[in-house]
């Protein structure tokens, strides 16, 4: 992803499919190097990605069609946690190019304790 200094905090984000794909391949490997490390009870690898899968793309076409920074920040959020959950890189990345469509105010979260100084 290469963009220029004025498009960071202005581009409208677009979701990277083969990313996705490259998080299934991801999540198939460590199970299968892992064996049952990342589980969810009850529930098989497959309905669990599946279900991942949903909730990603029901928040992507929602920002699509509204391009509303609050979805935005709601798909990020999602894909951080998927990707701490399944010690993805492939989502990681996506989570990074969400950032540099962001304004930076929006990258910071309001509870955090960084505050920009004031002079």
């Amino acid at each position: 992803m290469v963009r220029s200094i004025l498009e960071i905090g202005n581009a409208k984000y677009k979701i990277d499919k083969m990313a996705l794909g490259r998080f299934k391949d991801e999540v198939r490997q460590n199970w299968n190097k892992e064996g049952s490390e990342v589980t969810v009870p009850e529930v098989s690898l497959d309905e669990s990605l599946d279900e991942v899968f949903l909730e990603v793309m029901q928040l992507y076409n929602e920002y699509a069609k509204t391009e509303c920074i609050d979805v935005l920040l709601r798909l990020k959020d999602k894909l951080e946690q998927v990707s701490l959950r399944y010690k993805s890189v492939a989502l990681a990345e996506e989570v990074l190019n969400i950032n540099s469509c962001l304004p930076y105010e929006s990258r910071i979260p309001k509870d955090s304790e960084i505050h920009p100084t004031k002079h």
